[in-house]
């Protein structure tokens, strides 16, 4: 089995879910899921601007609606730390 180069080296079971998404995109995602994990409720648009060092929200926008699309995360439109990694 053939794994994408850009997003890690070995296959694990993280590695598995995250095939298909860029380098930042996964690195984006795995930000998402450590800050849950850490303080047990997601961050808000502004945190994730701040850890991710993105100049605007709008990227933070940006990155939350493809990883939407794709599936791997969901959250409540207009209503703060509604992110959900499924």
């Amino acid at each position: 089995m053939t794994v994408n180069k850009g997003i890690g080296k070995g296959i694990t079971e993280v590695d598995k879910k995250k095939m298909g998404l860029t380098e930042k995109q996964a690195q984006f995602l795995q930000v998402i899921q450590h800050f849950i994990q850490s303080n047990g409720y997601s961050p808000s648009f502004e945190e994730l601007k701040q850890l991710t060092g993105m100049k605007s929200k709008s990227n933070v926008h940006a990155y939350i609606q493809n990883l939407k699309k794709r599936g791997y995360i969901d959250y409540i439109a207009y209503s703060n730390r509604s992110v959900v990694v499924l």
